[in-house]
């Protein structure tokens, strides 16, 4: 058996050094994104870069490559200056890099130039592609269709404690001129880097857990550079800020461009302090509105007072009149009932007296000393009248009464003319 021929590794690590640089010589101009990053304390920055073959799809290709520090400061100060960031994680990049093999460290790319307006673009066209996903989803304007309170006195803040912006806000609210009084609660959250995201989308949810509790939500950018706006174009906040319950209010302290987040938001500011002081002016407005409704609520009171004290004027002499036509009426039927009665008294005193002497008159005619003064006689049994035979019997003895005297007798025989 023959034996093999024999390399060291090192001799194996240096053909393959050798054949990458035969056949990669010179310098490409390379997309990729970067995955992480670290600044080292003498300058360096070393990163690791991810591809795929299609934006936004699988990881299909990793390198590790290097910034010298001496191309490292002047290559990140352009970048940050033409696109408004600085060099960092979860950004995609053009750069222009030469093939690097070392025994020990293996391959690797060398960084000598990046096109900063490769990245602008690819940044431009992520946040336009995020603002016509939410509009293609009908959601951009959802949380500007929500009611604000007038007086919007409850306040959850999402921010960093530690930010001056956060301080300038609360003290803005608290030291009011107007004597106004605010109740805000922080939730925390970062507002810079890769840990955006996440941590304000918590602090949403957060709130969400007790929205009874609050009248709006205002997001403050907790200090730092102005350069790390695009944090706030990620489509996961935004679309979290258009399905919120409340109105959110945002002043993440940029001056000239609006990050998604702001574009979704109820109300947009520049700053934190313009936040406090829209949230004061619309406060001012809504004593105002209570003041000019107080004060047409009195006129019109007051006018209604004034009219009714009219009505009432005229009612009292429109019933004091019709109370002296009625007191009138009602006399003169007074008198004239008075006069029926009079006549009609006299005529029925006249008819009782004829009727009177009338029964005077049958009296008289009835009376037994008139009757017996005809002739007629009384008799009595026992001192009773006697009204029929069927009250005697043979033996009694009775007393005839005359007009002058009377008569005992006694009775032998009684017939009964029937």
């Amino acid at each position: 058996m023959n034996t093999p021929e024999k390399i060291t590794l090192a001799e194996l690590q240096g053909l393959i050094r050798d054949k990458i640089y035969e056949s990669l010589p010179g310098s490409f101009w390379v997309i990729a994104e970067i995955a992480e990053m670290k600044v080292h304390t003498a300058g360096h920055c070393y990163l690791e870069l991810t591809g795929s073959d299609t934006p936004g799809g699988r990881v299909s290709a990793r390198a590790r490559a290097t910034i010298w520090a001496s191309k490292y400061r002047s290559l990140n100060t352009l970048f940050t200056a033409t696109t408004g960031i600085p060099l960092r994680e979860g950004i995609t990049i053009l750069f222009k890099a030469t093939v690097e093999y070392h025994e020990l460290y293996g391959l690797s790319l060398n960084v000598t130039d990046i096109d900063p307006a490769y990245t602008a673009g690819d940044m431009a066209l992520r946040r336009e592609a995020t603002i016509r996903r939410l509009t293609e989803e009908g959601v951009l304007n959802m949380n500007r269709e929500l009611p604000l309170a007038p007086y919007t006195r409850s306040i959850a803040v999402i921010s960093s404690s530690g930010a001056a912006g956060y301080r300038d806000f609360t003290e803005h609210l608290a030291n009011n001129p107007y004597g106004y009084v605010f109740r805000t609660q922080l939730f925390e959250a970062l507002m810079q880097g890769e840990a955006t995201e996440a941590s304000v989308i918590n602090a949403l949810n957060s709130i969400s857990d007790e929205t009874e509790e609050y009248d709006a939500v205002v997001i403050i950018r907790g200090g730092g550079s102005t350069t790390d706006l695009s944090w706030f174009d990620s489509y996961e906040i935004a679309f979290h800020v258009t399905q919120f319950p409340l109105p959110v209010l945002t002043g993440i302290g940029h001056e000239k461009d609006l990050s998604v987040t702001d574009m979704v938001a109820w109300k947009s500011l520049k700053t934190p302090t313009a936040v406090a002081g829209f949230l004061i002016e619309r406060t001012i407005e809504c004593e105002n509105r209570i003041i000019s409704m107080a004060e047409s609520l009195t006129t019109a009171a007051m006018d209604a007072i004034d009219s009714a004290g009219e009505q009432l004027s005229s009612m009292q002499n429109r019933i004091a009149a019709t109370a002296r036509l009625v007191t009138r009426v009602k006399h003169e039927k007074l008198g004239y009932h008075i006069e029926i009665l009079r006549r009609s008294g006299k005529n029925v005193l006249r008819s009782v007296k004829e009727i009177t002497d009338r029964l005077e008159n049958s009296l008289h005619h009835l009376d037994p000393a008139g009757v017996m003064r005809r002739g007629f006689t009384l008799t009595s049994k026992d001192g009773k009248i006697v009204l029929s035979h069927e009250d005697l019997e043979p033996g009694d003895t009775i007393t005839t009464h005359f007009i002058k005297g009377k008569a005992s007798s006694t009775i032998k025989h009684i017939t009964d003319n029937q």
